[in-house]
């Protein structure tokens, strides 16, 4: 397993070497600088945690922080204030501009390594939500496939996604086609919160798909609440003429112009003791085998895996 990375930016030769050799031990590999001009260029390392002192010559802690923070490519790591027992203004000044926690400089060594490995965990379940709708990622849904195969765990995988999604975004914009998209996301996450179980899982692919891990032994059910909330919701989407025709008109990929009907949603389940799931990999190819088949239909459709 890649090792963690710490950077550490402290003008304190000594308390940095002191504080980079106690990481080093702990398993991180560790990045130091000793001010904030030289932190700021050591940023291109994407640490995973940054360590920041408070008082530093060049560019002091909150001045970097404030960099830190404005910058895209850098705004998400996690950022630990270094400040002096008295510095309580500054301790609130540096929450104040994003700093995800602080410590004093006499510090607990078992405090800070336990709030490191607390930010380094937030902040890759962070980068791994969907921004659009809050639901886990790709890593997440990963991750949550193989610890049930792992534990021998039966479950349901439903493959989710829409029937002419990019149609409608091209016709009508992404900004409405991201609407439908976290709609939909608000429509699985309320059938599995009433329909499903406690340990059920609602993952965020990306685009217009999505996946819902079960343990329900009713998920037929789940399926057909789907489809009947997303039935009865979707034409409010679009603008009467197009719902009183049936269809919209849009050219397609090789340039001709075709009529889309209005959207369905396609839901592909696999319980994992019919196909005696081995992988995440082989689960994936097989639900975008049924996936493919479901979608010739062009209408919402439930299809579950027959194979025994």
């Amino acid at each position: 397993m890649k090792k963690k990375k710490i950077l550490v930016i402290e003008d304190d030769n000594l308390f940095r070497e002191v504080l980079s050799e106690l990481l080093s031990l702990e398993g991180y590999e560790v990045i130091q600088a000793a001010d904030g001009e030289e932190g700021w260029e050591k940023l291109k390392e994407i640490p995973d945690v940054v360590l920041l002192d408070r008082v530093m010559p060049k560019m002091d802690g909150i001045e970097l922080l404030k960099k830190i923070r404005e910058d895209p490519y850098y705004s998400a790591i996690p950022v630990v204030l270094l400040t002096g027992i008295s510095e309580e203004e500054s301790q609130l000044e540096g929450l104040a501009l994003g700093a995800d926690d602080y410590l004093v400089k006499t510090l607990n060594t078992e405090i800070l390594l336990a709030k490191i490995k607390i930010l380094i965990k937030h902040k890759d379940i962070r980068l791994n939500i969907n921004p659009l709708t809050g639901l886990p990622g790709n890593i997440l849904i990963q991750q949550e496939i193989e610890t049930r195969v792992l534990k021998d765990t039966p479950f349901i995988l439903f493959y989710i996604d829409m029937n002419n999604f990019k149609a409608y975004n091209d016709y009508y914009g992404f900004a409405k086609g991201d609407k439908i998209i976290k709609h939909t996301a608000e429509i699985l996450t309320e059938v599995i919160k009433n329909f499903g179980e406690k340990d059920d899982f609602v993952g965020h692919i990306g685009g217009d798909d999505f996946v819902i891990i079960s343990s329900s032994k009713d998920y037929k059910k789940i399926a057909e609440k789907i489809i009947e909330k997303y039935d009865s919701t979707i034409k409010s989407f679009y603008d009467e003429k197009d719902i009183e025709k049936g269809f919209i008109k849009v050219t397609d990929r090789d340039g001709e112009l075709k009529e889309f009907p209005i959207m369905g949603i396609s839901i592909v389940a696999i319980p994992s003791w019919k196909i005696k799931v081995l992988s995440f990999e082989e689960l994936s190819k097989r639900s975008a085998e049924l996936k493919k088949y479901a979608k010739q239909f062009n209408k919402s459709i439930f299809v579950e895996e027959r194979r025994a």
